[in-house]
């Protein structure tokens, strides 16, 4: 003869239970999930920029000024990183590309870093022998961002 076993398997109460506690980690996780996805792609402009301001030494050591565009370098940025449009100035008013230039990379509207307006903007500037770099959100207003975006 067989003796009644113990009821199996989770109550209707113990699975809503787990459903609320996953829910919770979720939208505690979700935000600094993407958090950390903009920063890594940050990560890339300043790469990106980094290396530019290289090839513009690179091009300076054989011309008499910086290159007024990316085509001058030799490089396509779209390779590099597809979420920045990249974008080289001159310094002063007018442009001036022989003491120096401003590079900017802009987030692009429609990438994965289109959300990022702490960040959207990320400059480097020389000028006066001097490189600076800075950051801009998406309203062009300076501010925290600078050590927010350019974090070392």
């Amino acid at each position: 003869m067989r003796t009644p076993s113990t009821p199996r398997g989770f109550t209707l109460i113990e699975l809503m239970v787990t459903l609320v506690v996953a829910g919770i980690l979720a939208a505690v996780a979700y935000p600094a999930y993407t958090g950390y996805t903009q920063r890594a792609r940050r990560a890339d402009a300043i790469k990106v920029l980094s290396a530019l301001v290289q090839a513009q030494e690179r091009y300076r050591s054989n011309q008499s000024n910086y290159a007024s565009s990316l085509e001058d370098l030799n490089t396509d940025v779209s390779l590099l990183t597809p979420n920045y449009e990249v974008a080289i100035t001159g310094v002063g008013n007018p442009a001036s590309l022989a003491t120096g230039y401003v590079m900017t990379a802009s987030v692009k509207a429609g990438s994965a870093q289109a959300d990022d307006s702490s960040c959207a903007k990320m400059r480097v500037t020389l000028s006066a022998a001097t490189l600076t770099y800075d950051a801009l959100d998406s309203n062009d207003g300076a501010g925290a961002a600078q050590a927010k975006c350019w974090a070392r």
